[in-house]
């Protein structure tokens, strides 16, 4: 079904980009005490093995571009230490900070609501006044939540809007930037800004579908955006669906979406996102669409605003619950899900509405009260794709350690991409015996790669791994050759 597509193949957003020019505040310098931890054995700490150190000899990687920190949870030192205490670029492995951030401060039960309030009478099914949506920074208000939501309203009663849609944003409050800031791909879905009402990841969702008897593709819009104009040159073709079949290229100028290259029969049913207007237009297209396709009637117009003491509170939907959530944050590095949880953060702890201040404090104390000493550390938006968010390896390390000796791990440790199975790892190390053996998180950027968390060793270890490349020659090569040597440890 449509919807189900929508839940699973909108969370596809990892982070590949170039520069940021946003301002930013650091993390509070400070340094606390570690926490008191059990330790059952000794070990001597080590640099890196012979073998790695060759081969970044001969890959030409410089010393100083790479950072490792290695612990066996059962020894009282690292296994390995490598320029540990460098503040680095983490990539999407800074997920790790904002969502054990989000598990501490909210709680692996939290839900997100998204409250629909009338402004005006309502009587006999219709409204005469405005209908408000109030959002509260639920990171997967998906088009099957969005559907449910609208289907409920009018379960209730309500089948005509004779006002206009209000979009209450209001929860949030951020500086004003543009999706195109990073590195200028403003339409790409790993861009996407948060928002108080988010959705589908503010994405517009061009569905292609191979139609073999009149030897075309057909090409459908949701929601629909008025004026935009779709331009249609895919060309079908016979065959397997090869990677090269499925992800065809996109093109915007001014009001026209042009979509081209080759599609395979076998591909079936697939889809593009792309962010194309504000996420207030988004929100208004959607529910214009759904309302009507629900049988209901409107004809207004979009405005912004917030809700006003006389207003009535009419549904109230519930997200799914965090320790759901952080799942798709880091299995599939998704941005925008990982900017609202930082934001949600700083609301809880400091009141609304949710600023990049208050989510940077409320990091910073979740850090201290686990005993981690943050200096250094820098935090922009907590997603990672940025280009002054600074993490040490040795500090990703010392968040991995805390967080075993928690009981929230569980649900931690399970959002995690496993290794060779899902996620961003679905790929590495599929075929061998490491399959199966790590739940680790990826970050990469130009210039920058890094993979942190949990491994179980052949004999039987559970390591901390935290490795960070930066760097123009920056991959998995080397993190993969130490995978392995951890492997056998």
């Amino acid at each position: 079904m449509l919807k189900t597509v929508y839940s699973i193949g909108l969370l596809l957003c990892a982070c590949v980009a170039n520069v940021c020019a946003a301002e930013l505040m650091p993390v509070p310098v400070s340094t606390p005490q570690p926490a008191e931890m059990t330790l059952v054995r000794h070990q001597q700490t080590l640099g890196l093995p012979d073998e790695v150190k060759a081969m970044m000899q001969e890959s030409g990687i410089p010393d100083g571009h790479f950072s490792a920190y290695i612990r066996d949870l059962n020894a009282d030192v690292p296994m390995v230490v490598h320029n540990d205490r460098e503040p680095r670029t983490p990539a999407s492995v800074m997920k790790l900070m904002t969502t054990w951030t989000a598990l501490k401060v909210l709680g692996p039960a939290y839900t997100w609501k998204t409250e629909v309030w009338t402004r005006g009478e309502l009587k006999d099914g219709v409204l005469n006044g405005d209908l408000i949506l109030k959002g509260y920074g639920d990171p997967f208000l998906t088009d099957e939540s969005f559907r449910e939501m609208l289907h409920d309203v009018q379960l209730k009663g309500l089948k005509q809007i004779r006002g206009n849609l209000v979009v209450d944003n209001s929860y949030f409050s951020i500086p004003p930037q543009n999706t195109g800031d990073f590195d200028g791909e403003a339409s790409l879905v790993y861009n996407a800004l948060p928002t108080a009402l988010m959705y589908n990841f503010q994405a517009t969702r061009f569905l292609l579908e191979p139609d073999a008897a009149n030897q075309r593709v057909n090409i459908s819009t949701f929601p629909t955006i008025p004026g935009l104009q779709v331009d249609n040159q895919l060309k079908l073709i016979q065959g397997a669906c090869q990677k090269g079949y499925y992800k065809p290229g996109v093109k915007l100028t001014g009001n026209v979406v042009k979509i081209a290259g080759a599609y395979a029969t076998d591909c079936g049913k697939n889809f593009i996102l792309r962010v194309l207007t504000t996420p207030e237009d988004n929100v208004f297209n959607a529910f214009r669409d759904v309302w009507r396709s629900e049988g209901g009637v409107f004809d207004g117009k979009l405005q912004t605003g917030t809700v006003q003491a006389s207003d009535v509170l009419l549904h109230t939907q519930e997200s799914r619950t965090l320790g759901e959530q952080i799942r798709f944050v880091n299995k599939w590095s998704n941005n925008v899900m990982a900017r609202d949880l930082f934001l949600s953060a700083g609301a809880q702890t400091a009141g609304e509405p949710a600023t990049l201040e208050k989510a940077r404090a409320a990091m910073a104390d979740v850090l201290q009260k686990a005993g981690i000493d943050y200096t250094g550390m820098v935090v922009e938006n907590g997603s990672g794709l940025s280009r002054q968010e600074r993490v040490s390896a040795r500090q990703l390390g010392s968040l991995l350690e805390a967080a075993w000796r928690d009981p929230y791990m569980p649900e931690f440790m399970a959002s995690l991409p496993l290794l060779g199975e899902d996620g961003t790892l679905a790929s590495r190390f599929k075929d061998g015996d490491l399959r199966g053996r790590s739940h680790m998180k990826t970050g990469t950027l130009d210039g920058a790669s890094a993979i942190s968390g949990y491994m179980l060793t052949r004999s039987g270890k559970r390591l901390v791994i935290a490795l960070i490349h930066n760097g123009p020659e920056a991959g998995h090569g080397l993190q993969d050759a130490i995978l392995k040597w951890a492997f056998e440890q």
